[in-house]
């Protein structure tokens, strides 16, 4: 059976590039301002992920070359000795697509996307140093820096390395010797299922528990928030490891705070909140806490009505539901000194492709849109993570039964 990364969620590394090499600083209250740091092409590793797999899947090269003439023009010298431009024509090496076979074909189509690896992932891109990528993609990174084709521009071009080839032949050889590389370490099955099994074992468990609130609630409210435990403006440059050390311990400690007080308010969170979280690392050595919040939707709109009426009995401005939860984070969790944003008023944090709102449990398209877009929180160790990334838990769900006393964790994870 051939190993994959069984990451198909393009869109959710659109999003996680967002979060990588973007910080957020807070010009003042409710001000939160978006300021790149490295312009990462992570979206491009899934494509890289197809190529690999495309490989292994055909002996065929994926261009095939034939001789045709292509007009021309030459310097030849005419009866009066002066140099001048005629047209001839002259022998020339094409390439065509193999589109007679599927996976060649497909690597084919592959060819500039293999071209983007100097610019998204190469030494003028500094960032790229701090990423630990999965086996199977660090082996053709390593493969690709080696070979000619990182020469290559269009595949009809010839190649600048002294072959007299043009791109199309040279990319034939390095699909045969990245081919060749991969079956010599036996496609990388250990390495990748060491590398991966937390990631697939989380998507697993979320199916499963989001299955199981649907089968249990007529409908659910759900409510995407990124938390951060600090306002401080981060510098461009990654932080000290030991610092990155100290800011996820405190971010883990304030999401055990803020846990702890959503099961103990009721009247703000419902008396059983569902939640999913991730955390997410960035490339300055932050960390931000990824919350997905999911409310019995009767259940929660008592809790609304309760709080309108408490409001207008002490004759008082109620905040949105989503900004009351993020200001319990900022006091409670944070002590003032945290921040956060919301997913349905955000748009830049996710995409417009994230579920918001009432989902009900015979709605099966937003369903299954939830589940894919919440399987990118799961997935998103699977192809990437910074090379100092400590151990633990960074993906979990709330637990499906009342937690015992002395109970530890949030269950339903596996570490990494």
């Amino acid at each position: 059976m051939m190993p994959t990364t069984h990451f198909q969620n393009r869109a959710g590394l659109f999003a996680l590039g967002r979060n990588l090499t973007f910080r957020i600083h807070q010009a003042g209250p409710g001000s939160p301002l978006l300021c790149g740091l490295e312009r990462l092409e992570i979206p491009l590793l899934t494509q890289l992920d197809d190529f690999v797999w495309q490989s292994v899947q055909t002996h065929m090269p994926p261009f095939y070359t034939v001789r045709a003439k292509r007009a021309g023009w030459a310097q030849e010298i005419d009866s009066y000795g002066s140099p001048r431009n005629v047209p001839r024509r002259r022998d020339v090496v094409v390439a065509e697509p193999n589109s007679r076979f599927r996976a060649a074909g497909k690597l084919a189509d592959h060819y500039g996307r293999i071209r983007r690896i100097s610019d998204a992932f190469g030494p003028n891109t500094p960032a790229a140093g701090q990423l630990a990528l999965a086996p199977h993609l660090a082996l053709l990174m390593d493969l690709y820096f080696e070979h000619s084709v990182s020469l290559c521009d269009g595949h009809d071009d010839e190649v600048d390395d002294g072959s007299r080839r043009i791109g199309a032949q040279v990319y034939n050889d390095f699909v045969a010797d990245f081919r060749a590389a991969m079956f010599a370490k036996k496609l990388l099955r250990r390495e990748l299922h060491n590398w991966g099994w937390s990631s697939q074992e989380n998507v697993a468990n979320l199916h499963i528990y989001l299955d199981d609130l649907f089968a249990k609630h007529e409908s659910l409210t759900i409510l995407h928030l990124r938390l951060s435990h600090t306002r401080e403006q981060a510098d461009a440059l990654p932080a000290p490891i030991e610092d990155q050390l100290r800011d996820l311990q405190a971010l883990r400690m304030a999401r055990t705070t803020f846990f702890d007080r959503m099961r103990r308010k009721p009247a703000l969170f419902t008396d059983q909140p569902r939640y999913i979280w991730s955390i997410l690392p960035s490339l300055d050595g932050r960390y931000d806490l990824h919350l997905t919040l999911l409310f019995d939707t009767a259940a929660l709109q008592k809790v609304l009505d309760d709080r309108k009426v408490e409001a207008a009995q002490a004759d008082v401005c109620l905040k949105d539901h989503a900004d009351q939860v993020g200001a319990c984070w900022v006091q409670v969790a944070t002590g003032g000194r945290g921040s956060y944003l919301r997913g349905d008023s955000d748009a830049w944090l996710y995409g417009s492709h994230w579920v918001h709102g009432e989902v009900c449990d015979d709605d099966t398209e937003r369903r299954e849109k939830l589940k894919e877009t919440l399987s990118y929180l799961a997935m998103r160790r699977a192809l990437l993570r910074l090379k100092n990334e400590p151990p633990g838990e960074y993906f979990g769900m709330s637990r499906r039964k009342p937690r015992r006393s002395g109970a530890s964790g949030y269950g339903g994870a596996q570490v990494g």
